[in-house]
């Protein structure tokens, strides 16, 4: 007789094999809701929040990084999808640095 598959809910799916992915996403929750109490407190909280974002998008470009490097298909969803993210979080890395740069001084 054959297994039936356990449905799970999205919190247990997200949660099943946690790691870089759900680190980095949880970075960037909290960077953003530090750069939303700095917008009302000072620049130092605001510093604080960039750093996060700093080391959220640093472990999403080494996902991104990893995938491209792998040996995957070229043509495949996961490889693109590395494509686009590398470019992304390359652009929020900079803006990113710049303003943790613009806040300190």
């Amino acid at each position: 007789m054959a297994v039936k598959a356990k449905k799970r809910n999205f919190i247990q799916a997200y949660f099943s094999n946690f790691g870089v992915r759900q680190i980095c996403d949880f970075l960037m929750l909290g960077g953003a809701i530090v750069l939303l109490v700095g917008i009302f407190v000072s620049n130092i909280v605001i510093a604080v929040g960039l750093g996060i974002y700093i080391v959220a998008t640093l472990l999403a470009l080494y996902r991104s990084v990893r995938v491209l490097c792998s040996k995957i298909n070229r043509r495949s969803p996961e490889y693109k999808n590395a494509i686009i993210n590398t470019v992304i979080m390359g652009l929020i890395f900079a803006l990113a640095l710049f303003g943790f740069i613009y806040a300190l001084v």
